[in-house]
């Protein structure tokens, strides 16, 4: 876990900036959040080091209610720790990146909960492997229909190339304003 964390840290921000938290802390909430929704993942290394992570939530799941409890609970451990100094902004954050607009809740079953890739590594056809076989999962777990949520960060050819179609945008503004455009 503590390479993956330390992947999460150095491409991603997390909110650590806007919530002043200390060292990785932000990086752990993060992985906890994701091991806590996540039904399947896919983790691609090299020479024994993590370089990329996928995987999906499946909305509504019953299954792995024990194991995304305890990483709920250590989530909210560290949230709540003194490494954090503006919980708020962390809630926030969160909150910003956990999104379905109302019109199309029932459309989607989930979403892919992660997919990162060490910047070293990219443009080789790993993400899209990984991408692709997170799909296969997916679709053998019975879902049809899978949201993708990221930021400005974002190379959307990548995703079109993978399938995926945009379907809108939402711009954030610090103090969670938002500008919904379909």
């Amino acid at each position: 876990m503590k390479q993956a964390v330390d992947m999460l840290y150095d491409e991603w921000d997390l909110g650590k900036t806007s919530s002043r938290s200390k060292g990785k802390v932000c990086a752990w909430i993060y992985l906890f959040t994701i091991l806590e929704e996540t039904e399947k993942m896919v983790i691609e290394k090299e020479d024994g080091k993590v370089i990329g992570i996928c995987g999906y939530a499946k909305w509504n799941s019953k299954r792995h209610i024990v194991r995304k409890k305890f990483f709920h609970i250590l989530k909210l451990i560290l949230i709540w720790s003194p490494l954090v100094k503006d919980k708020k902004a962390i809630y926030e954050y969160s909150n910003n990146y956990d999104y379905t607009p109302e019109e199309l809740a029932n459309y989607f079953e989930g979403e892919i909960s992660i997919l990162i890739l060490n910047s070293k590594y990219r443009g080789k056809g790993i993400g899209k492997k990984m991408l692709s076989l997170v799909f296969e999962y997916a679709k053998n777990d019975n879902m049809k229909n899978i949201q993708i949520l990221t930021d400005e960060s974002c190379n959307f050819k990548f995703y079109e190339a993978c399938g995926c179609k945009r379907f809108m945008k939402r711009l954030l503004t610090m103090e969670n304003q938002t500008n919904v455009k379909m």
